[in-house]
């Protein structure tokens, strides 16, 4: 009786929803309706055309201030446009001995046949900082700098003012880069050649095949032969060109003790000809004493212990006689510190 009831009550709204039907169409679909069973009415069956579910609604057409993503994109002047990624163009953070570099693998595997590229392309494993996602290589980090210059230009880039030759070419020996490594050695003969055209005044005293030898002793290193220009041009800081002729040399020892202690060293006869105060006292010391157990020369002796000088005025009475200071050094702890310099003066040519 109560699905009756429901049947009839459906029936009725329908009619009441379709006024215009003729009766026989009303009967018929009033038939109709009681043999339909709730569960498949047109309000909750899925299959039927009229299902109530809802429909998505047709996508807006493109206007202003609306998105479209199926739409073409247009560039926008001023706006960096995004490259798509790759695993060759994406970056690569690299610490080389402490120093960070970022590159890409494309960069680092630009030379298949290098070290660099094997460690990047997995042929050779390589340590990975798992808290820093960097790949750690210990080496030298101010050096790698060049390397990955090269990597990316595939050519030798160094400042006008760089040295440190034989670090950099350890460093492309060890990544075995052999172009880097070519160019590098091709750019030291041409430094050394530099030096060997410039320098020959300076190897006057030289033999040629005394060079050679050098060179082939020194591996053609050209800080060697830089080292060697100095030595052949200076010996102990004094033009060599003047060896021939002699010298005066003077020391002069400075210490604080009783407020101030000088002492000199040096030939007899100069040490008197400059200081004729303490001459007497020279001639008539005691063989015994510290500083007199040389015949020619004497050796600390302690000038203000005999005359009234201070070590500014026996520094200046050097000066005013042609002598110049040659080197200096000092050392000592507190309340025993002490100076000494070096005088020189060329003996007159006779």
């Amino acid at each position: 009786m109560q699905v009756e009831k429901l049947v009839c009550k459906a029936a009725n709204r329908y009619r009441l929803s379709h006024p215009s039907d003729p009766p026989s169409s009303r009967t018929h679909r009033s038939r109709k309706d009681r043999m339909v069973s709730p569960s498949s009415s047109p309000a909750t069956s899925p299959a039927l055309p009229h299902s109530s579910s809802p429909t998505p609604p047709p996508p807006p057409s493109q206007g202003p201030g609306l998105y479209n993503p199926t739409a073409p994109q247009h560039k926008m002047a001023g706006i960096p446009s995004v490259a798509a990624a790759s695993k060759y163009t994406a970056p690569v953070h690299i610490d080389v001995g402490g120093a960070i570099y970022t590159s890409s693998l494309e960069t680092l595997t630009r030379f298949p046949e290098s070290r660099l590229a094997r460690l990047f392309n997995g042929t050779i494993p390589i340590v990975l900082d798992s808290l820093k996602q960097h790949y750690f290589i210990d080496r030298d980090g101010k050096m790698f700098r060049h390397v990955l210059n090269y990597m990316r230009h595939g050519r030798l880039i160094l400042p006008d003012d760089f040295t440190d030759f034989e670090l950099l070419l350890e460093e492309a020996r060890f990544f075995e880069i052999t172009g880097l490594v070519g160019q590098l050695e091709e750019h030291r003969r041409n430094k050394q050649q530099q030096l060997t055209n410039n320098n020959n005044d300076s190897l006057d005293g030289h033999s040629s095949s005394d060079l050679r030898q050098y060179n082939s002793n020194n591996n053609n290193d050209p800080d060697a032969l830089f080292l060697s220009r100095c030595k052949n041009t200076l010996l102990n800081g004094i033009k060599r060109e003047e060896e021939q002729l002699g010298y005066h040399v003077v020391a002069v020892h400075i210490s604080p003790d009783l407020g101030e202690r000088v002492m000199v060293s040096g030939e007899r006869s100069v040490v008197e000809d400059l200081f004729p105060e303490v001459a007497q006292a020279i001639m008539e010391a005691r063989s015994a004493m510290v500083w007199n157990h040389d015949p020619k020369f004497i050796i600390k002796f302690p000038l203000n212990g005999y005359c009234k000088l201070n070590s500014m005025q026996a520094v200046q009475r050097l000066l005013n006689s042609s002598f110049r200071v040659l080197a200096s050094n000092g050392g000592g702890v507190e309340g025993q510190q002490f100076s000494e310099y070096i005088f020189y003066r060329k003996q007159a040519h006779l």
